[in-house]
């Protein structure tokens, strides 16, 4: 395991059950051990980005409602050790970057909001807002009945732990924003920057919380839109109007089609011998793709399964204003991109999971729970815009 990974998982054992860290470590182990470094060979092109220009100027003037104080911990340098520091856990500054939420005042939150609608474009924007609304939903404590929610064997068991305690599960304490709670609700939620917003140097704008890792590189007008990881627990829930709430719908329906689409054979091809209750290739993972793609190649799909595939493509790249030129790039190569699954297809009980692997394209979804998923879209050639090498 890299001294990075083992920083951040040490450092988040104060504040998570310790199985949780050993799980972490133990899924660390056999895993490369050289450290990311900065990219010194030639890098592959990078997309137009459309919005380069216009998130810089977000960002400057967001930065510019913050204290000297509150800008030296949002705005760090552009470096590997910084930039993998993200997480699909609960946890504060102790595991990501960033300034929160929960301590800025309302124009700076919407200075905040102004970057990331900006940056993520309409689609992407309603999800995070859907995403950080699930957060405020969990820490009320609706839905979330999987085995990680509030009322979960995971939670029940760990009802007498003081880690757990301190972390906002079993025992919350009052939080200083909307949903409460140690670490979970909507202004429990950071934003930072790596490297000055620039119209022509290279930097990383990171959107983060609890079930969100955002990081979104630029470079003048290029840039790129991975790492993207999105989560929800509860997955459904209902508000205060009334109104429901799915935020990741379209990413889980669009595999569940996919899986119900095969042919038995196809099927019996497409499931993995390994089980995920996570993702594979997640935080401080990166660049540790399996050696061997596995599964059925969608050039032996049918026509009617090949469109779930784009569609599960769609439902993440729609979550960046460089969506229709990522679409471009992993369609030319969709015959490729082999299919595999884990658990049931249902895709609605703990350890039900699939993957979609290609050239470039990476996709996972896991079920935690019958109420809690977690799903991630890499780009094997440039995530954080190859500006380093793992």
């Amino acid at each position: 395991m890299n001294r990075s990974t083992a920083l951040a998982l040490i450092a988040a054992a104060g504040s998570l059950p310790l199985g949780v860290v050993a799980a972490n470590l133990a899924s660390a182990a056999p895993r490369a051990r050289a450290e990311a470094t900065t990219a010194a060979s030639a890098s592959p092109a990078l997309l137009a980005s459309p919005k380069a220009a216009d998130v810089v100027d977000a960002a400057d003037a967001f930065l510019a409602t913050l204290s000297a104080e509150q800008r030296a911990i949002a705005q760090i340098e552009l470096k590997p050790q910084l930039a993998i520091r993200w997480t699909n856990f609960p946890g504060g500054s102790n595991v990501r970057n960033g300034v929160f939420y929960r301590d800025l005042k309302r124009e700076q939150v919407e200075a905040a909001l102004k970057v990331a609608r900006v940056a993520l474009g309409e689609e992407g924007f309603a999800r995070y807002q859907e995403v950080r609304a699930a957060d405020d939903a969990l820490a009320k404590g609706r839905g979330g009945r999987g085995p990680g929610g509030p009322g979960g064997p995971a939670q029940k068991k760990a009802g007498g732990n003081p880690a757990q305690k301190k972390a906002g599960g079993a025992v919350q304490k009052k939080g200083r924003g909307p949903g409460g709670g140690a670490n979970f609700g909507s202004a429990n939620y950071m934003i930072a920057f790596l490297g000055q917003p620039s119209k022509t140097n290279p930097w990383i704008l990171q959107l983060g919380g609890h079930h969100l890792a955002v990081n979104i590189y630029y470079k003048g007008t290029t840039g790129a839109a991975t790492p993207y990881h999105v989560a929800a627990q509860p997955t459904v829930w209902k508000d205060d109007q009334g109104k429901m709430h799915d935020p990741l719908a379209p990413m889980r329906e669009s595999l569940h089609g996919l899986l119900a689409s095969l042919t038995p054979e196809q099927t019996r091809r497409a499931k993995l011998e390994a089980r995920f209750n996570d993702v594979y290739v997640g935080p401080q993972k990166d660049g540790q793709f399996p050696a061997k793609s596995e599964g059925v190649s969608v050039s032996e799909l049918s026509e009617a399964s090949k469109e779930f595939v784009k569609k599960a493509i769609a439902a993440r790249t729609g979550d960046s204003p460089q969506g229709v030129e990522y679409r471009k790039l992993y369609e030319a190569e969709l015959d490729k991109v082999k299919v595999s699954y884990s658990g049931t297809t249902n895709l609605c009980d703990r350890g039900d999971y699939v993957r979609l692997d290609g050239p470039r394209v990476w996709i996972e979804f896991a079920t935690q729970g019958s109420d809690h998923v977690h799903t991630i879209w890499r780009d094997r050639l440039t995530d954080y815009g190859a500006e380093f090498s793992f």
